[in-house]
């Protein structure tokens, strides 16, 4: 199942033509590019996802601004050059433009 997870988001990643993508477990939310071994998800690995330009941001410490240039969030973030995200700890994801 974590394989077809990971081929079906590489699938969306290309037909969008932009590897940012968000992704949301039960505490973080972790927005990045997704990081494609030498253009080959032959060579992804089945457990996680690799993000790089990682911002890993904890959901409960989010403020509820409701402005749409709201950046209070920004504070309880933190930046990472490579995170690996299991695949299995997913709840949801998006592909951003």
């Amino acid at each position: 199942m974590s394989k077809n997870l990971l081929k079906s988001i590489v699938k969306i990643v290309e037909s969008s033509g932009t590897q940012k993508i968000t992704i949301f477990t039960g505490h973080l939310k972790i927005d990045g590019k997704l990081f494609i071994p030498e253009g080959k998800c032959e060579e992804c690995h089945d457990d996680f996802i690799t993000l790089e330009n990682a911002l890993l941001c904890r959901l409960s410490d989010y403020c509820t601004c409701e402005q749409d240039d709201c950046n209070c969030d920004d504070f309880v973030c933190f930046k990472y050059d490579w995170v690996n995200v299991a695949i299995n700890d997913i709840v949801a994801f998006s592909i951003v433009k």
